[in-house]
């Protein structure tokens, strides 16, 4: 009994500088240590190394790297050397211990290499930035370093007399593209009912929140199934007749999720990005923001009706070993699964609510 207690305490104490408490587990040894210090040691460097360049190695060859994975890859690493300079406090060791080309900038370094080779990408990275991006891995910190999504309806007309000529213009540009539709009076000769201005709202709310939810990344069959699972108005055809009670509905079904993991905070940046969408960039131009929600929730809404229809491919390379065990791609198996019927009301729905906002306002 006492060998037990004796090694159940070792075992809290970090297996490298065999001094501090162990807070964290090496995933390939499985040895407990301290700090990234006791991890980056030389007592543990082969290690350190052998699984970090393993994982990054097979993560590059799996990853099909479009222009918009390659500048995020480029942000994210930029940050990761700014960060190890900023936090380096002995400067003459720094360059003692890093080779000449570690003071080239990270995008000048991998600005004219193929990121679907790993070796070469690897051949340009630091050992600290190897280290670095492995310990970020370890502790759950990558967020900290990814870039923040901006939304596109943040611009407001400035009210000042004088402002850029063409500024409003090219705010707009960054918007998604509105889609074509026919007007009102083309469908129906029926008089809408005064509550699809706030049916609408709770669709533009429902779409605010998932969009800053994902960071502005958009993977159309998981980010519809968060998307319904909030907007009572497109997943059970429910009805306002508040502005207020439309968009508490999205706060409240958040609160409620088993999907979403949300704050007062967050909740309170939906109702204030809902109130911008609904302004508009200008008082001219109201309705453009709300155009642009409803045709960018129309292409999601299309792109996963599409997707739902391929199905999901079985091959599996070789390159599959040790990182896809400790690091398992990310999938939607354990979500609801899409209803192709009901997508194909919501953009019916929504393709209504355009020919709406083509032909009336949205006064309350």
């Amino acid at each position: 009994m006492s060998d037990e207690l004796s090694n159940d305490k070792d075992s809290k104490i970090c297996g490298l500088c065999k001094d501090n408490p162990s807070k964290y587990c090496c995933p390939r040894c499985e040895v407990y240590y301290c700090s990234l210090d006791c991890y980056k040691s030389e007592t543990h460097q082969e290690c350190s190394e052998n699984f970090y360049r393993e994982c990054v190695t097979e993560e590059l060859v799996s990853s099909n790297a479009d222009e918009e994975s390659q500048r995020k890859m480029i942000e994210i690493l930029k940050r990761m050397h700014e960060q190890d300079i900023e936090n380096e406090e002995d400067e003459e060791l720094f360059h003692l211990d890093s080779d000449d080309d570690d003071d080239i900038a990270i995008d000048e370094r991998i600005k004219n290499l193929n990121l679907n080779d790993p070796d070469a990408l690897w051949g340009v990275l630091t050992e600290d930035e190897r280290n670095g991006f492995e310990a970020l891995l370890n502790e759950g910190d990558v967020g900290a370093i990814l870039p923040q999504w901006e939304p596109w309806w943040m611009y407001k007309k400035s009210l000042k007399k004088v402002e850029e000529v063409g500024k409003e213009e090219m705010m707009l540009q960054k918007c998604p593209v509105l889609k074509k539709v026919p007007g009102m009076a083309s469908l129906t000769t029926v008089k809408p009912s005064p509550v699809i201005t706030f049916n609408i709202t709770n669709v533009l709310a429902s779409y605010a929140f998932v969009m800053r939810y994902f960071n502005g990344d958009v993977e159309p069959p998981e980010w519809i199934v968060y998307f319904l699972n909030i907007c009572a108005n497109l997943d059970a055809n429910a009805n306002f007749e508040d502005l207020e009670i439309a968009v508490e509905s999205v706060a409240q079904k958040c609160l409620h999720s088993e999907l979403i993991e949300t704050d007062k905070h967050s909740l309170d940046i939906m109702k204030h990005d809902t109130y911008l969408i609904l302004e508009g960039p200008s008082k001219e131009n109201r309705l453009y923001y709300c155009k642009s929600a409803l045709s960018d929730l129309h292409k999601i809404l299309s792109d996963a009706k599409s997707l739902a229809k391929t199905k999901p491919s079985e091959d599996k390379t070789s390159t599959e070993k040790v990182f896809s065990k400790k690091f398992p791609e990310h999938g939607i198996e354990h979500l609801p699964k899409i209803d192709g019927d009901k997508i194909k009301k919501c953009i019916k729905k929504i393709e209504y609510y355009l020919s709406f906002l083509e032909s009336y306002s949205m006064e309350f």
